[in-house]
């Protein structure tokens, strides 16, 4: 009676720790874990007590799922291991997350420190080996990144041109598991037609399994036993592996002129189940930078994976990851001729953790996450810290075609307070199929809900003037007392030759025009949802603020944000 007692209050509390915490764990790095058996199922949370409707997900389906019914929430183990559950409202304002453990009993369970085996240089023997023979041929010559950061610390440019790049990456972390090379082509079709310059993706997903072809990446989940096979015809399962997979969605994103911005790993692997370490992590990174080191290039290598490196030991981690990717490149720790930066936990950014003058970092991150309040000041705080360029790696994510508006907002905001870039999101796309917690996964419809066919129009709109001269200005809007949910925000350029304002539900606001040269100033109002211009005109100077008044108006994220621009010059 005892034992059924003590069981009855450890799941009490936990539910009870789940529901105080909401608000919080988001913003929070909780060590809690949450124990349970196979085959069990628990409450967590009835959507009926709050009136905000909920997005759940797990980490590995394999390991536990979120089952709702009727506004019921619980999570059923499934089979033993280490993952997580998270919960985000719709909305956005409310989020949480804690990690699960599935273990045969949890009464007994201990959580013993992993003693980590000595430092190894180099994957295993038979793996170098037929690595070496993969590469035979491969010239040694550079294999120099084609963008590097400008030369004001802003944006990032073509190595050779100068010329700015335009960065707009689509999620898509587990195309690499989760879709064959058909459904590749297709899929980043569709990106290029939409316009995206990137995608970002996993090495090897978020946790291990094998992909369509029944391939996967290690042995027994050791990084140190990656497993490749000669030769690469597909169809041949003797010789077509995960990493010629991989390799042939490298290639067809090249095809199509779209950079690669790939995570070497997940936190799963490195902060879950401590199967990627400071000991093994140079030679994965070696390993990977050699195998892939042809197309460098076109690869932005992004250490990290959605979580923040928030203690020293984090950070080693991948400073001899990435010292492993420079290696596997250059045959020596050389990160002149690399791009590369880190992918951190929302609502964080990564100047909060690593120093400016870190090797491996050439750009900055932020992931404001899935809630639609964390953004505000981030990018402005990344600026102020350190001279590198940043952008959101992670934004709010769009649902089954819903929340578009707000997804919207938060991709301009994130541009519009200094930005280079964004990628983007869906719920119904970064997990590539296979999550019945998650929106569905439909090709080619899931692609075209949502914010995904609108990117283009924000590239119009960027490339219409020059990229590296645009700064955030919010001197530009006179008597701008907007802030959170209504904020308005404002870029003009260092030459004084054009300025932008993003008003996200058409509010009227005032300009300084002395921050746009010349007598005459033409103007045009820009509609982010369709790229269209339905108003324009000119007008002529003063020294008074002048008075704008968007075309539609309408209630928070209802689908009437505008972008006016100014310009000195007459434009098409």
């Amino acid at each position: 009676m005892g034992k059924i007692k003590a069981d009855y209050f450890l799941k009490v509390l936990i539910i009870v720790c789940l529901m105080a915490c909401s608000d919080t764990l988001a913003k929070s790095n909780p060590a809690d874990t949450l124990l349970m058996k196979s085959g069990e199922c628990m409450p967590l949370f009835r959507e009926e007590d709050d009136s905000r409707p909920f997005i759940w997900t797990t980490g590995n389906q394999d390991i536990a799922i979120i089952e709702s019914v009727f506004g019921s929430v619980k999570i059923c183990g499934i089979s033993e291991g280490s993952t997580y559950i998270s919960g985000s409202s719709l909305n956005g304002e409310k989020n949480f997350k804690i990690i699960v453990r599935v273990v045969p009993d949890p009464t007994k369970e201990i959580i013993a420190k992993k003693l980590l085996p000595e430092f190894q240089s180099s994957v295993d023997a038979n793996v170098e080996e037929t690595l070496k023979k993969i590469m035979a041929g491969e010239a040694d010559g550079d294999c120099k990144s084609k963008l590097k950061v400008s030369d004001n610390r802003r944006y990032l440019v073509d190595e050779s041109s100068n010329q700015p790049f335009l960065f707009l990456s689509q999620t898509l972390w587990s195309m690499t598991r989760r879709l064959s090379r058909e459904e590749v082509v297709k899929v980043l079709d569709i990106c290029k037609e939409q316009g995206f310059t990137a995608v970002q993706l996993l090495a090897h997903s978020h946790y291990m399994g094998p992909n369509v072809y029944g391939n996967i990446p290690f042995e027994n989940e050791n990084f140190l036993h990656p497993v490749i096979t000669l030769g690469n015809e597909p169809g041949n399962q003797n010789e077509y592996d995960w990493w010629d997979h991989l390799e042939f969605i490298v290639n067809e994103c090249i095809k199509r002129e779209m950079f690669i911005c790939l995570l070497p790993t997940w936190r799963e692997q490195w902060n879950h189940n401590k199967n990627l370490h400071e000991n093994n992590a140079f030679a994965y990174g070696k390993f990977i930078g050699q195998r892939y080191r042809r197309y460098n290039p076109w690869i932005i290598w992004v250490m990290g994976g959605d979580e923040a490196p928030d203690t020293p030991l984090k950070l080693n981690i991948h400073r001899e990851l990435a010292r492993g990717v420079a290696w596997g490149i250059n045959g020596k720790e050389e990160y002149a001729n690399i791009l590369m930066t880190y992918h951190t936990h929302g609502p964080t950014i990564t100047t909060d953790f690593i120093s400016e003058n870190e090797p491996f970092m050439d750009f900055n991150t932020i992931q404001s996450g899935h809630n639609i309040n964390n953004l505000e000041g981030m990018i402005e705080r990344s600026c102020q810290a350190q001279n590198k360029p940043v952008m959101d790696f992670e934004p709010f994510y769009t649902k089954d075609g819903k929340i578009t508006h707000e997804a919207r907002t938060a991709i301009y905001w994130g541009i519009f307070s200094g930005g280079f870039g964004t990628s983007s999101g869906s719920w119904n796309l970064w997990h590539c199929g296979e999550r019945n917690d998650l929106g569905e996964f439909k090709i080619p419809q899931s692609f075209f809900e949502g914010f995904g066919p609108q990117i283009r129009y924000l590239g119009d709109l960027l490339l219409n003037n020059p990229m590296l001269l645009r700064v955030t200005n919010q001197e530009f809007l006179v008597d701008n007392h907007t802030k959170g949910a209504d904020r308005i925000l404002a870029c003009t350029s260092t030459d004084k030759s054009y300025a932008m304002v993003y008003t996200p539900h058409g509010e009227t606001f005032k300009a300084d025009l002395a921050w746009v040269t010349g007598k005459r100033i033409y103007w045009y109002w820009f509609n982010p949802r369709n790229g269209e211009i339905p108003e324009k005109g000119y007008l002529r100077k003063a020294k008074t603020p002048q008075k704008f008044v968007p075309p539609t108006n309408g209630p928070r994220f209802s689908g009437n944000d505008w972008v006016l621009i100014m310009e000195n010059g007459r434009k098409k």
